[in-house]
């Protein structure tokens, strides 16, 4: 796989780990490695020298002419060596001066001191568009990834440590140098440069915006406040002010690129999903918990995140070597594509979106991705999706089959983007021969390359309009702006100049800009109005007057941007009339983005219950939008009071809505239950018995009374609901009743007592009873922690179907008593050891109760799953083996369906194998046979730990204030209360277990293989 610059030092880590691995499993070297497959060094005595014909360097006076670009733009110098070196991060400060971070370190040359990594400011003061004056800014930095200026300053990440440079007596370097942010990354064994801060914005919310890496951890202290409280990064996105040093996490999990389009909506990527969006962030989500929200990130790109990518660079004669060797099985290692290395995002980074004035209309909030190793510009258009809040990202019409721009120069690394004074897109050409780390080259090889080749160069281009150039030759001096001219720059047609504008009205902290911004509120463009607004807010000017404009402006983009500081502003605007009554108005919105907004905003202008006027509003967004699948969870967050007030007790009313609303009024059951005070909990337990009983609403009820340690019997004094369980206890146990009716009943009847629903779930239990209706039977049983349960359902256990015995199991692994009552049963050989899947056996063997793991070795003996080394060799042959795809979907279909997606079939808690297709057959017999090698952070297993005893292990799909939301094998998703959660830990290892292949030829994985190959 092409690794990119910012991905090497992850594939450093997992060698490390995966080096454990192998001396775990007796494989001490890569020569005993070959021995493992009957391969000797014999194999690949081939005289590389031969073979490996190196592609010299361009030099800048010819590298222009190595780049395609799309018709009507060309591209042009910024800088380039010996100005620049290694250029991965760069921002320009107010006088249009050229800041640049140079990881020169990169890529095992961090510990060298002092550090190699530094800050160089570039100038053009000739006014030509190229920046031929370098001064070293800032040095000594350990694997520096991103800066911006701000405050007078140069921050500069370089884990753990946030810097502030900042040059005093005007010779252009930093003098004084301070430490502002530090605990990046402290929480990780290994540092992991996919894992490092970087991607430094301004926001429109007047902060810096830092993206975290995706997997970083630790918690972030600011030396310079020290009495502000430490806070966990866990995987979030970080924000500071620099001007009081206060910080905060945002949603965050993206690994490197980060960037705001026109309106302040955040988008980034990762390696391997090149373009993503937040729905939501720290300012435009409630302050409030709301555990229906679905997660802020979501991946938008139409054609996938790995999606297809046109390079026009030959690959280099050592990776066609290597691929050679890899194929023959001389050496270790991934066989990508098949023997095709290229061709699809492997490392997708930069993700920026253009804000410039050059390109025209059609370019303006496109997006633009690099992939370090194949020498490429990637374009997308953005649009909404269908819901109309979650954005969309296609290829541009005319770039279905050829990327936007593209070099044949395979020494170009492409690794971020800016936007700049000029208008245009520039590009950061990393420039490196080799982008591997060398511990994935072989030793034949390696020793006839040149791993820091290239550390003495670096390019930084523009993409420039073909006809009529950019406006390079007038300098930028807006540090000389007055606050009436920085009030005017705000109208700027390029992003840059609105951003750079805004921060300096924010630095400045001039009240005298006031007047004049608030008459722009009301007549200036849409992104000029936008700018006004967020530089009010950061002045703590009033906004009353403002918001009433703009809550009623023509474009969606202003009205959803009013709401979203309106509701940062709630406290002080719920009495203002007339904010209120604009703020009202947009109920009625066509945008779905700006109802979205609104039902957002509501929890905070409801909070205290003083604007009734807004009730209404509350009601008609809920009769609107009570099915979609943003705006609704998002009205969920509103105080429990006042769903029940404005949504639940007059639309309950509405026999239409209530047919339509199920899984709506549900929620707010559930919601209910939890906060109802006890007469009122009494009027919706008489409205569910009323005739109005659905087993999805008492199901919630019941729920909702858990999260409060309450019982239905115990809410239900007056004994209410009675009739409704012992006319569900009688339709469970009747075996003439429909079978939909029968499982509605027992959903029902088992949230009663003890007494109301063993008898008749032992009944569902008997033999000849259908499946679906034990397993219904079970999973209610279940609830109930009683010894007595466990062995009703084991005595069972002969008589039931395949998806009754599956919940059983997940049924007894929940508890560790019940855990240890199956694995004793397993030891006696009442039941077999076989019936456990790979994936409960890894689990059982390394589960933290040492009870369990003793009981496990013995018991589960005749089927622990062999060394990895050992299933490494056996199957290796089935990567030279042709095998057939059509058997293959036959084993895919046993063996994966119940964790990956392949052909509209399977269940994806995995990648859906289409994605991975193009890994090479080593690589994948390799993630089939130890998956515990590589894992991506995604796929790492947790363990979580309830107050109540229960023990829930799966992937982490959401994990927010209110609730952790665990995926697990199968596809069955538990949601955990964050208030339940006695405790959480993880080994670091795959969901996906060892031991798959049991059972499986060398033919059949060959089989595997081919058909994961053939997918499309």
């Amino acid at each position: 796989m092409t690794i990119p610059p910012m991905r090497i030092h992850s594939l450093l880590a997992c060698l490390i780990v995966c080096g454990n691995l192998f001396a775990a499993e007796g494989i001490k070297s890569r020569t005993t490695y070959n021995e493992a497959y009957g391969k000797t060094r014999n194999a690949v005595s081939v005289d590389p020298k031969k073979e490996l014909p190196r592609y010299p360097a361009v030099e800048p006076s010819a590298a222009l002419q190595t780049w395609k670009v799309k018709d009507g733009f060309r591209i042009e110098f910024t800088a380039h060596e010996p100005q620049v070196r290694d250029p991965i991060a760069m921002c320009f400060d107010e006088r249009g001066r050229l800041f640049v971070c140079e990881m020169i370190d990169y890529s095992e040359m961090r510990d060298i001191t002092p550090h190699l990594g530094r800050i160089s400011m570039l100038e053009d003061k000739d006014g030509d568009g190229f920046y031929e004056t370098q001064t070293i800014f800032a040095d000594d930095l350990p694997w520096p990834t991103g800066l911006i200026w701000a405050n007078g300053g140069l921050y500069v990440g370089a884990t753990p440590d946030i810097w502030r440079f900042e040059d005093r007596n005007g010779d252009g370097k930093a003098e004084f140098r301070e430490k502002v942010f530090t605990g990046f990354g402290t929480g990780l064994k290994i540092l992991n440069v996919q894992g490092l801060l970087n991607s430094f914005q301004w926001g429109q919310d007047n902060r810096i915006h830092v993206l975290s890496g995706g997997g970083n951890r630790g918690i972030i202290t600011c030396p310079k406040r020290p009495e502000l409280s430490g806070q966990e990064l866990g995987g979030q996105d970080f924000w500071f002010d620099p001007l009081s040093l206060s910080f905060g996490m945002e949603p965050g999990g993206a690994q490197y690129g980060m960037s705001y389009d026109n309106y302040g909506r955040k988008f980034g990527c990762s390696n391997s999903d090149h373009l993503q969006s937040w729905v939501y962030g720290s300012t435009s989500a409630p302050r409030r918990a709301n555990a229906y929200l679905p997660p802020s990130r979501q991946s938008i790109a139409t054609d996938g995140g790995a999606a297809e990518v046109y390079r026009i660079s030959p690959d280099e004669p050592w990776r066609i070597l290597r691929t050679r060797w890899r194929v023959a099985g001389a050496v270790p290692g991934g066989v990508e594509g098949g023997g095709r290395v290229s061709g699809y995002f492997t490392g997708a980074t930069g993700t920026t979106i253009y804000r410039g004035d050059a390109y025209g209309s059609d370019f303006e909030n496109n997006s633009f991705s690099g992939d370090a190793g194949g020498q490429l510009v990637h374009r997308k258009i953005i649009t909404p999706a269908s819901d109309g809040v979650v954005l969309s990202g296609s290829r541009p019409s005319d770039e279905l089959k050829f990327e936007f721009a593209a070099s044949n120069d395979t020494w170009v690394r492409v690794v971020n983007f800016a936007n700049a004074p000029d208008g245009c897109l520039h590009v950061l050409d990393m420039y490196r021969e080799v982008i591997e780390h060398p511990w994935s080259i072989p030793d034949e090889i390696k020793r006839n390359l040149d791993l820091n080749s290239g550390n003495d160069r670096g390019r930084i281009y523009r993409i420039v309009p073909q006809n009529g150039a950019p406006r390079i030759g007038k300098p930028v001096e807006l540090h000389r702006a007055t606050t009436a001219e920085l009030v005017k720059m705000l109208e700027h047609p390029n992003g840059w100049h609105r951003d750079t504008a805004q921060r300096l009205l924010y630095e400045r902290q001039d009240m005298a800009a006031v007047p004049a911004l608030t008459a722009l509120c009301k007549t200036g463009d849409p992104l000029a109005v936008i700018h006004a607004m967020s530089a009010l807010e950061g002045l703590k000017a009033p906004l009353k007057q403002s918001l009433e404009a703009t809550l009623a402006h023509k474009d969606a983009q202003v009205r959803r941007r009013a709401i979203e500081l309106a509701a940062l502003h709630a406290a002080d605007l719920r009495s203002d009339d007339g904010v209120v009554t604009a703020l009202a108005k947009c109920v009625d919105d066509g945008d779905p983005s700006v109802r979205f907004q609104l039902a957002l905003a509501l929890p905070e202008f409801l909070a205290d219950g003083s604007v009734s006027k807004l009730n209404p509003v509350l009601t008609a967004l809920a009769q609107k939008d009570h099915s979609h699948p943003w705006i609704a969870p998002a009205l969920l967050g509103c105080p429990p009071q006042l769903l029940r007030t404005a949504v639940f007790e007059p639309l309950a009313k509405d026999s239409k809505f209530v047919s339509n609303a199920e899984k709506f009024i549900a929620r707010l059951v559930e919601i209910r239950a939890a906060a109802d005070p006890p007469e009122e909990r009494m009027n919706l337990i008489r409205f569910l018995s009323e005739g109005k009983a659905n087993p999805v609403w008492i199901q919630s009820f019941g729920s909702g009374l858990q999260r409060i340690g309450l019982t239905i019997k115990k809410a239900d004094a007056e004994g209410k609901l009675a009739a409704i369980f012992s006319a569900a206890a009688k339709l469970a146990a009747d075996a003439s009743t429909d079978l939909n009716t029968r499982l509605a009943a027992i959903e029902t009847v088992g949230l009663g007592e003890r007494a109301q629903f063993f008898p008749p779930l032992a009944a569902c239990l008997q033999p000849g009873q259908p499946d679906g209706v034990q397993s219904a039977a079970i999973k209610m049983l279940g609830k109930d922690v009683s010894p007595e349960v466990t062995d009703l359902i084991l005595k069972q256990w002969t008589s039931y179907g395949v998806e009754a015995k599956e919940i059983t199991l997940q049924v007894l692994l929940t508890r560790p008593d019940r855990t240890i009552r199956l694995l004793q049963e397993l030891k006696s050989g009442t039941l077999n050891p076989t019936i456990l899947s790979p994936d409960r056996i890894q689990a059982l063997i390394k589960h933290k109760d040492p009870r369990i793991v003793e009981l496990s070795l013995s018991s589960l003996a005749s089927v622990l799953p062999p060394s990895r080394s050992e299933m490494t060799a056996k199957y290796f042959d089935a990567v030279k083996t042709n095998g057939d795809a059509g058997r293959g979907r036959s084993q895919f279909e046993a063996r994966c369906v119940v964790c990956h997606r392949a052909q509209g079939k399977g269940i994806e808690v995995g990648p859906d194998l289409v994605t991975v297709k193009n890994k090479g057959r080593e690589a994948l017999l390799t993630a089939i046979l130890d998956p515990n090698k590589e894992v991506a952070a995604q796929y790492i297993i947790y363990n979580v730990t309830t107050k109540s005893g229960d023990s829930f292990s799966g992937i982490v799909t959401d994990d927010s204030a209110s609730s952790m939301k665990l995926k697990m094998a199968g596809g069955v998703t538990q949601k955990i209360e964050r208030s339940q959660i006695q405790g959480t830990s993880s080994t670091g290892q795959s969901l996906m277990p060892e031991g798959i292949e049991g059972g499986m030829s060398v033919a059949d994985m060959a089989d595997l293989l081919s058909f994961i190959e053939a997918l499309e």
